[in-house]
């Protein structure tokens, strides 16, 4: 489904930036970008190139951050510093962490002049029709999507959706009783994969009908889809159908599933900013969430600049008193 006004809207909190798009004065998609996040899909860098791994291979920016090149520039040796353009942004998975990919944008060394410097600027424009202020319904809907992104549950008429991420693929149940439910399931999709920008393959389990359904459903799921490039599968006999996405970054169900920590220092950090009151802020936090703030001291100053309370955050001992033995 074509959506031709669209708004923009951004929230900056401590610690990370929403951007919201709204259609007809619904929120149709969201974004997160979280401290810590890396190189942004469609930016270019300066990175050294440091290990050859046949046809491509890692490089190192400045910050630290290794990318994943492919294709290895020709002609070029490890220990080189080339410009890099991002084509998919890290994210972290169960198990591993996924680095980010990255092209050459030439094959000629840095030349260090005012073109190099031009090419660093990242390479995305602010968007049409950006609105200049949050509206205060959209936090509800905000919240509400989050929520449903963190069970992995996302309700339609007559059933819900079931997500479950995995390094290889999203797979998705559908749960219901009722008749008919590939069609009003697929478009329940449809409109996920635009809300949290899900990427990738993705395989949906529907339930079995005959193929005069199946053809309907898979039509009302193009109409959805319209205006963004996928591939999809037929649905085939076992009722599963595959659809297949660029993926650039972490979607907001990967944020929501696979990050709990930087979720809940987020949430902590912006309650603190709202609280009242004098004196020193002291957040006692998990030990997860401390070593999170401890990586990024720079977001307590943050929010002690933003309230005029200087803040610290400590881990909380667990329930039941002090973790230190009793003293001889």
């Amino acid at each position: 489904m074509s959506l031709p006004d669209q708004q923009f809207c951004h929230r900056r909190l401590i610690g990370e930036t929403h951007t919201a798009t709204i259609a007809a004065g619904r929120r149709v998609a969201m974004q997160i970008a979280r401290d810590g996040d890396g190189a942004v899909a469609g930016s270019r860098v300066q990175a050294r190139l440091a290990t050859r791994l046949g046809r491509r291979g890692i490089a190192r920016t400045a910050g630290g951050e290794d990318l994943l090149v492919e294709p290895w520039p020709n002609s070029r040796c490890e220990g080189e510093t080339i410009w890099l353009s991002i084509t998919r942004a890290a994210w972290p998975e169960p198990g591993r962490d996924r680095l980010a990919k990255a092209r050459p944008l030439s094959d000629r060394p840095l030349s260090g002049g005012k073109g190099a410097a031009a090419a660093g600027k990242t390479a995305r424009a602010a968007p049409a029709g950006q609105l200049t202020d949050w509206p205060e319904w959209l936090d509800t809907a905000w919240e509400e999507a989050f929520d449903a992104a963190e069970l992995g549950l996302l309700p339609f008429a007559g059933g819900r959706l079931l997500f479950t991420p995995t390094p290889a693929l999203l797979a998705v149940d559908v749960d219901g009783s009722a008749d008919g439910l590939a069609l009003p399931a697929l478009v329940a999709l449809a409109k996920a994969i635009r809300l949290w920008g899900l990427g990738g393959a993705i395989v949906i389990d529907l339930p079995d009908t005959g193929r005069a359904d199946r053809q309907l459903a898979t039509a009302a799921f193009d109409r959805q889809m319209s205006g963004q490039p996928f591939e999809r599968s037929a649905i085939n006999g076992f009722g599963l159908l595959q659809v297949v996405l660029a993926r650039t970054g972490p979607s907001i169900l990967e944020r929501a599933r696979l990050d709990p920590t930087g979720t809940a220092a987020v949430q902590i950090l912006n309650s603190a900013a709202r609280s009242p009151g004098h004196g020193p802020l002291h957040l006692p936090v998990s030990p997860s969430v401390s070593r999170w703030l401890a990586s990024r001291p720079h977001l307590l100053l943050e929010l002690g600049r933003a309230t005029g309370r200087p803040a610290t955050a400590a881990a909380a001992p667990p329930k039941g008193g002090n973790i230190d033995p009793p003293a001889n």
